[in-house]
């Protein structure tokens, strides 16, 4: 290959890390393209082990390997392209002692400490233009894995922060419907005022979590009452049921109502980056079984109002899906411990 043509991959492999390292890091839209790909790889082949080996808990280890995996993704690249670029002129490194231009292990190991510190001295570059240039990538260097690892560390505070409210909404209900119905008093849901008060806020936070911190989605927890995504699902459901199937009247009031809903939305959106096209996927039926069985007078919605929802709820059911959950998991029990007795809350 010709010096010209390193130089050319070196620079564009060199823009194309340096470009997804300050793109993931600091803009608040998702992950760049190299570390979605990465990301998503290392999830599809844990999700596909998974489900081989029956066993929900291989997921429990995704977030913290993806992660390894970015870092080491932006470390190689950088190094990649450094190396790439000083093989572009043979005097680009030298040997200190000879002057002999180094091979390219000899180039590689150069780049590799250049980009931590200032070198070792065993090698220097062959001009005063590639002096310069070293001690650039060195500083150049330091920051861009230094900005790396900062990134890094908020996520576990993240996803402390997912785990308590995903534990906040559990405890509504086990179901869509055992949350209305934990909260029916005979005449309305306006008990349910009560669960949803301050819940906006921290559902909003979350989806821009999401969106500054996109590893955070596949932080996987195989305990149903810690595990965001079923626990929305229930909350959204219940929501809908809400909307559609109970008079204006029954329901808690507006103020509460209406944040907690919009809340959700941009949680969900902030999820479509990472999650396959819903499109194809089949809407679940909308069940209100177990709220007609209690005698509960519920209104027959509008046909229209329920189609214009169906884009939510395949979304719904394609993240519960690439989650590792099916769509009938979100109404099975969330609390599960042999600390307590279940039954000492019935009646």
């Amino acid at each position: 290959m010709e010096e010209p043509t390193y130089l050319i991959l070196g620079v564009v492999l060199l823009c194309l890390g340096v470009y997804d390292l300050l793109y993931t890091t600091f803009a608040p839209r998702g992950a760049g393209i190299i570390t979605g790909t990465v990301s998503n790889l290392i999830w599809r082949v844990y999700t596909k082990t998974s489900r081989m080996m029956d066993n929900r808990k291989v997921l429990n280890g995704a977030g913290i390997m993806i992660i390894m995996a970015t870092l080491a993704t932006w470390v190689i690249i950088l190094w990649a392209g450094q190396t790439l670029i000083y093989m572009s002129q043979a005097e680009a490194v030298v040997n200190s002692t000879t002057n002999v231009p180094a091979t390219l292990k000899e180039r590689i190991y150069f780049v590799g400490y250049n980009l931590s510190t200032m070198g070792n001295g065993d090698f220097k570059g062959g001009t005063e233009e590639w002096l310069i240039y070293s001690a650039i990538i060195s500083f150049s260097g330091l920051i861009m894995i230094t900005i790396a690892i900062t990134y890094m560390v908020p996520i576990l505070s993240a996803v402390t922060e997912r785990r308590s409210l995903s534990v906040r909404i559990a405890s509504i209900g086990d179901s869509a419907q055992q949350m209305l119905l934990k909260n029916w008093n005979g005449r309305d849901f306006k008990a349910l005022e009560s669960h949803l008060n301050g819940l906006a806020q921290p559902l909003a936070k979350q989806g821009q979590m999401h969106l500054a911190y996109p590893v955070l989605h596949y932080f996987y927890h195989s305990e149903k009452n810690v595990a965001l995504l079923p626990n929305i699902t229930a909350l959204d459901e219940a929501l809908t049921i809400l909307l559609l199937y109970v008079p204006a009247a029954s329901r808690p009031s507006s103020q509460t109502l209406i944040p907690v809903r919009n809340a959700l939305t941009t949680f969900l959106s902030s999820l479509i980056a990472i999650t396959p096209s819903p499109e194809t996927t089949e809407e679940p039926e909308h069940d209100v079984s177990e709220l007609e069985e209690a005698g509960i007078l519920l209104q027959r919605p509008e046909t229209e109002v329920m189609s214009k929802l169906t884009k939510r709820r395949k979304l719904l059911r394609s993240l519960l899906h690439f989650d590792g959950w099916d769509w009938n998991e979100h109404n099975t029990p969330k609390f599960t411990s042999d600390l307590d007795a279940q039954d000492i809350f019935s009646g």
